[in-house]
């Protein structure tokens, strides 16, 4: 995890024309996250005492629903920390939860950030579609069983609970499983970098209907609109380890020296970093747009995927690049820099891969 001031930061992670209130929530986040140092529990809990998890809450639930755009800088700041922790899943489970009159107590328990809800596999489509190797059957014993592998997906912080997604007769399920249940084991992965990971490995895991969040037209619809706001999401946190990998190459090469001068004062690398630089800027102003889009009720799924398609990319470019700059020292497993690269890997992958996010983004925009 990075280690710096919030105070001093690169120039490429700061935003000198944001409000003032806005501004300051940003540092109240990035201090939050700061304080967990290299614990990702400890960044769990400073973020619920700034109270995170009420930023995108309805009003009427209890929260301050203070808009997508709080929540997408919340996610940039999340990546930038390099903190392994289940955000996405435990922001999906909020979604959904807050729309329900059921789950009341289990609602109050994530938003309390008592049940760290991780999410295995992809998260949900932009269109309400699944593909996250869960199966489903219908059992006579319980409302049906939960079959399959799914993952990677962070567990620096022990979940809770795990949000299920997959396809059945009538259409979508969503289920949440809280932790430990029957047939649901998780399997820790190896951390060659990049942090704590786990795959979920179901076999038969019975399913009670009271597990069962939503099903069929209902769960497409909900899932239309969540993975609207997940791709921005997801987009702010690939952006954010972006920039912290970018720091930590840049901070590299001030360090190095080549022919009686500091590295980064060399035309070559300069030129290198600049163009890494207007790439990453660019996509960072992309992805506001796109929390603003949100908060007005106009963007498309077509919008969103060409934008999660563009910034994947730009993130698995940037990082490459950035690990080539740092040198052979930037892929030992501690490094920030192989870290991000890793990390960076699987998560541009979560929600679909680029060149079908680019066909989507080709395609008709979906209603939401």
């Amino acid at each position: 995890m990075t280690t710096q001031d919030p105070g001093h930061r690169e120039w490429w992670t700061e935003w000198e024309e944001e409000e003032p209130l806005f501004r300051q929530l940003r540092l109240t986040v990035r201090q939050a996250l700061l304080a967990g140092g290299e614990n990702p529990a400890d960044a769990w809990a400073a973020l619920t005492d700034v109270g995170a998890w009420d930023f995108g809450t309805p009003v009427d639930r209890g929260g301050l629903d203070l808009g997508h755009e709080v929540v997408t800088m919340l996610s940039e700041e999340v990546g930038s920390s390099t903190q392994p922790i289940p955000l996405l899943g435990t922001l999906v489970a909020l979604d959904v939860l807050g729309v329900l009159d059921t789950h009341r107590d289990l609602f109050d328990a994530v938003r309390g950030g008592d049940v760290p809800v991780a999410m295995p596999g992809r998260l949900p489509g932009l269109a309400g579609c699944l593909a996250t190797g869960l199966t489903w059957r219908a059992d006579g014993d319980s409302a049906g069983r939960l079959s399959g592998t799914a993952g990677p997906f962070a567990v620096g912080v022990e979940p809770g609970a795990l949000l299920t997604l997959a396809p059945a007769e009538d259409g979508p399920l969503v289920s949440l499983l809280t932790l430990p249940s029957p047939g649901v084991e998780l399997r820790t992965l190896t951390d060659r970098g990049g942090g704590p990971t786990a795959m979920a490995v179901l076999t038969d895991a019975p399913v009670s209907a009271e597990a069962i969040l939503l099903r069929g037209h209902e769960a497409e619809q909900a899932l239309r609109r969540v993975g609207l706001r997940v791709a921005v999401y997801q987009a702010a946190m690939l952006i954010g380890l972006t920039a912290a990998t970018l720091t930590a190459a840049v901070e590299r090469i001030r360090s190095r020296r080549s022919m009686g001068k500091a590295l980064v004062q060399h035309q070559a690398p300069r030129l290198r970093v600049a163009g890494l630089l207007a790439r990453l800027d660019a996509v960072r102003w992309a992805v506001a747009d796109a929390a603003r889009s949100l908060d007005r009720h106009t963007l498309t799924s077509t919008e969103a995927a060409g934008l999660l398609a563009l910034t994947a990319e730009t993130a698995l470019d940037v990082t490459r690049d950035a690990v080539h700059l740092h040198g052979a020292s930037g892929l030992g497993r501690r490094s920030v820099v192989a870290t991000c690269y890793r990390r960076v890997a699987w998560e541009a992958l979560r929600c679909g891969r680029p060149t079908l996010l680019w066909e989507t983004a080709a395609g008709t925009p979906q209603p939401t």
